[in-house]
């Protein structure tokens, strides 16, 4: 009973000597939470009120604020646990406040109890007391609390295990070094390591593997394996969702209490003279450098390749430069001496070899990234994304993330994937040869844009394991047969065409556009059902081959009402561009039945004139400009005009976006002096009197 006693009484004199920081945290928690809260509600009040759906959005920013989606609380969550770790613990910077203490007769385990658990009273009370508070003003304004009670309970749990995350890290932080300097390099090391980790081996993956395929997003850092060891990466993650599971935040609170327990060991046997020591412990000092030396010198190493042109000498030589220049700091933190800089070390040498193995490696691909390639009976199925097929199209809203690389192969699967699998097969056996002759840059140059067929796949292993590669093959026969046969196989046709994600009852109007005009369609809702899945049926039904060899006439732009179940709450329509081919007969005789004749590329006779511009391929400025009236020359250019908005589906030939065209018709068959798009020339098929007309 003494001892309880003695333990609450050193708590009470803690919290009065580290008053100013109780008050701090009172003001701060009633800013975030009360104050926020009630400004929040007011602006929505101001511009809102009285319209229909201003009860549900008071109550769902209300809702946000108090539990998962405040983002102002995780900052000050990271900022506090430091502040409070280095509040508890500065005593062990000084040499006499650490005699002092260690000379009390209380054991040490006690001590740093006392201390820790008074940095966490001083966050949990005030934050309670703010969120009843903030709870309050948000039933004042009259936001609906059914459910958010729970909500409020959950984020506040969440929210403590998350403090006592950082609050541990920083602790830690604090007992493994000297002084502040040093303190709060390690809190931003143990925040941020995990990141530079992924970060550089993602831009090492960039600079070195062809076949890697780059996600630009920056939280994608927290989705690998070493991303996942920063602490905020559970920040990333609440963030991204809105919520988290109680088993993730227990999993957190495990994590929690083992830096709890390191924190307690360390802080036992730490060194009372590690005061004026930049790192408390010597053993640790090699290591420390390593693990920082290395991954720095790689980023150091690639930005300088990259700057260049990706120049394997530049990038050894900004390796090696940087990981002496490191070193050479690092060991003047730890003694604060220039002899000791300038002393051969042993964890120098062992970072110098490492660096240079591992560039050796990575230019000779030993770990055979490139030429990877699983065996088909480890495969449970495969998914494609090829350039100049799937960049094409647009999706409704509720399709899902079908837009970049990397979401498109995680929402579509194939499960007979053997021509997805033979494609790749050739494309690695190019790699290979490549790797063979050491010649891979000369190979690329050799191959044009207009004879180069790119694509990324998905192996999904039957272990689970997800594994992405990008390739580049040659537009060949034997290839893209391939491709027609992956194109043709309906499990990828279902998965890829945008029609297929469109419910026909939330059509609610048609926009049909073509080389005359576009215009809102005043047919029937019965009508335009009719072409839709007239043009459905016809898109589906057709082959790689009749597509790849047809030309797009026009468009149905199809609008859909919202999906209000599906909580989607924004105004205007959506739309998905559904192309017509010429060779879409059903579709094009219902609409001529309709009244909408689309117009082609053998009206001709109904052209007043076309107007040919050139830009220039540097600068884009304005060169010259050609008109042809005459009827033969007009006939030619149809035929080898396309349309380019969302219709090269099978873009064969690179289109030359330097020639423009714009078509001018007849007044009696369209009132109005230009046609309604630009069209282009395939590169190979500009005709011969337009390429010299335009020279001249």
């Amino acid at each position: 009973m003494t001892s309880k006693n003695c333990f609450s009484k050193m708590l009470v004199r803690d919290l009065k000597e580290r008053g100013v920081w109780l008050i701090s945290s009172i003001i701060l928690f009633l800013l975030i939470y009360p104050v926020q809260i009630l400004m929040s509600l007011d602006a929505i009040a101001s511009y809102m009120k009285g319209e229909e759906e201003f009860q549900s959005r008071i109550t769902e920013q209300f809702s946000s604020l108090i539990s998962f989606g405040n983002g102002i609380m995780y900052v000050a969550i990271v900022i506090m646990a430091f502040l409070l770790a280095m509040s508890g613990f500065w005593y062990v910077y000084s040499g006499v406040k650490t005699d002092f203490y260690h000379s009390l007769p209380i054991k040490r385990e006690k001590l740093f109890l006392e201390r820790y658990v008074t940095g966490i009273l001083i966050f949990i009370v005030p934050y309670f007391i703010s969120l009843i508070l903030g709870y309050g003003a948000g039933i004042m304004k009259g936001a609906e609390t059914s459910g958010i009670l729970s909500l409020c309970a959950k984020g506040f749990v969440t929210n403590v295990v998350l403090f006592l995350l950082f609050y541990n890290l920083a602790v830690l932080g604090v007992l493994l070094t000297g002084n502040l300097f040093t303190g709060v390099l390690a809190y931003g090391a143990f925040l941020s390591y995990g990141v530079l980790l992924e970060s550089t081996i993602g831009l090492t993956k960039v600079a070195f593997f062809t076949t890697y395929i780059d996600n630009s997003r920056l939280s994608q850092v927290f989705e690998g394996k070493f991303g996942k060891l920063s602490p905020l990466y559970v920040f990333d993650m609440i963030l991204s969702n809105n919520k988290i599971s109680m088993k993730d935040v227990s999993v957190v609170f495990g994590i929690s209490v083992l830096f709890l327990v390191i924190c307690m060991f360390v802080y036992k046997i730490r060194p009372t003279e590690a005061y004026h020591k930049s790192i408390a412990f010597k053993k640790l000092q090699p290591i420390i450098k390593v693990a920082v030396v290395i991954p720095f010198s790689a980023c150091v190493g690639i930005l300088s390749s990259e700057i260049v042109g990706r120049n394997f000498i530049w990038y050894v030589g900004g390796l090696l430069v940087t990981a002496v220049l490191l070193s050479f700091a690092m060991e003047f933190l730890y003694y604060l001496d220039i002899r000791e800089c300038i002393r051969p070390k042993i964890s120098t040498g062992l970072i110098l070899g490492m660096l240079v193995i591992m560039a050796v490696t990575l230019k000779l691909d030993l770990i055979g990234f490139d030429t990877y390639l699983p065996k088909e009976s480890r495969v449970k199925n495969m998914s494609i994304y090829i350039d100049g097929l799937n960049s094409c199209y647009d999706y409704p809203e509720g399709a899902g993330e079908m837009y970049g690389t990397v979401p498109f192969l995680q929402n579509t699967k194939i499960e007979e994937f053997d021509a997805i699998y033979q494609l790749a097969k050739k494309a690695v056996a190019i790699q290979k040869a490549d790797k063979v002759t050491a010649d891979s840059e000369i190979t690329d140059s050799e191959i044009t844009d207009s004879e180069e067929l790119y694509f990324s796949v998905c192996y999904e292993m039957k272990n689970g394991k997800e594994v992405y590669r990008g390739y580049c093959i040659p537009k060949d026969e034997e290839n893209l047969k391939l491709i027609a046969d992956i194109y043709d196989n309906w499990e990828f046709k279902r998965q890829v065409l945008p029609v297929e994600y469109v419910k026909e009852e939330k059509i609610s109007s048609l926009e049909i556009a073509d080389l005359q005009s576009s215009h809102d369609s005043e047919l029937s809702k019965e009508t335009i059902k009719s072409l839709f899945k007239t043009c459905k049926n016809e898109w589906e039904s057709a082959t790689y081959e009749q597509l790849s060899n047809d030309k797009v006439l026009g468009f149905l732009r199809f609008y859909l009402d919202y999906d209000r179940e599906n909580g989607d709450y924004d105004t205007g329509s959506r739309c998905v561009s559904v192309p017509v081919y010429s060779s879409f007969q059903q579709t094009r005789k219902l609409l001529e039945q309709n009244g909408c004749k689309m117009m082609t590329f053998e009206d001709y006779d109904k052209v007043e004139r076309i107007e040919i511009s050139q830009y220039d391929d540097k600068t884009g400025d304005l060169g010259g400009i050609l008109n042809v009236t005459d009827e033969n020359q007009i006939r030619e250019i149809l035929e080898a005009l396309y349309i380019t908005d969302n219709s090269e589906i099978f873009d064969i030939s690179t289109i030359n976006y330097q020639i423009e065209v714009q078509i001018d018709w007849k007044s009696e068959v369209f009132n109005n002096t230009d046609g309604f798009c630009s069209c282009y020339f395939r590169t190979d098929e500009v005709p011969e009197f337009v390429t010299k007309e335009l020279e001249e």
